[in-house]
């Protein structure tokens, strides 16, 4: 059973459950900091620790061998046995989330637009492309992954620039959007190559198995490592935010 619960409970989503808590709780207690991108970010948080667990439902399937049920044994069912599903429809929120997190930072109406009808139509393409693919079972989509990264490349790009072009540019050191931006970025530059490419890595590859989990092991501590800390420098060491925000600690 503990080995059971070490492949659930592994050390990345313990990484997302305290960006998750970070978020929350200051959420709670930043009155000024209640605005709806905020919000969602924890949401967000929450929805991804939730789904990285429900994700390992093929380690409880073959630790108590309900692999030997009727319902998996059908050639039909066999597919659940693995969990790409679950995570092709995480991959697809993360960038849709992502993209529309760094569309709330900006003020150009021109790019808010783009922004909006290009995650409108990557939307729709991954529904439309997951609903008909055979491959949406069997492996990583490569399509979602190559156009979600296009995406959000472009989003970070349009929230840089508008960056750049204002006073924001001044207090950086104390902007979330911009610890997050970093975070995402290298995270799916890096880590994107890899999903690509997983269909290849066989299990008796195991060297090359090994260093791909490593890499997506150190990617998360990155990026949930970066977003908790960027929570906690620029409101809970930020002294502009504590002497106004305080005030508000007892309100829900």
């Amino acid at each position: 059973m503990n080995e059971l619960i070490s492949k659930i409970f592994t050390i990345p989503i313990l990484f997302e459950i305290v960006a998750a808590l970070a978020a929350t709780i200051t959420y709670k207690f930043f009155k000024d900091e209640k605005n709806i991108s905020f919000k969602f970010l924890c949401f967000y948080l929450w929805l991804v620790a939730f789904i990285d667990v429900m994700g390992a439902y093929p380690y409880v399937i073959y630790y108590y061998n309900y692999d030997e049920l009727a319902f998996f044994i059908d050639i039909d069912n066999k597919k659940w046995l693995k969990n790409y599903w679950i995570f092709n429809i995480l991959i697809a929120i993360a960038y849709i989330f992502y993209s529309w997190y760094f569309r709330e930072q900006l003020y150009l109406k021109k790019h808010k637009k783009i922004l909006k009808y290009s995650i409108y139509i990557y939307t729709i393409f991954c529904v439309l492309y997951s609903l008909y693919t055979p491959l949406f079972f069997d492996t990583f989509l490569k399509l979602n992954n190559l156009f979600g990264l296009l995406l959000l490349t472009l989003s970070i790009a349009f929230y840089y620039y508008e960056l750049l072009r204002s006073d924001k540019i001044l207090s950086i050191g104390y902007s979330l959007p911009f610890y997050i931006s970093i975070a995402t970025l290298l995270w799916y530059i890096s880590v994107t190559p890899l999903v690509l490419s997983s269909e290849f890595l066989v299990s008796i590859e195991l060297v090359f198995l090994e260093y791909y989990r490593l890499i997506l092991n150190y990617a998360n501590y990155f990026l949930y490592g970066i977003i908790t800390f960027g929570i906690i420098r620029c409101y809970w060491l930020n002294k502009s935010q504590n002497t106004k925000s305080f005030s508000s600690s007892t309100l829900s």
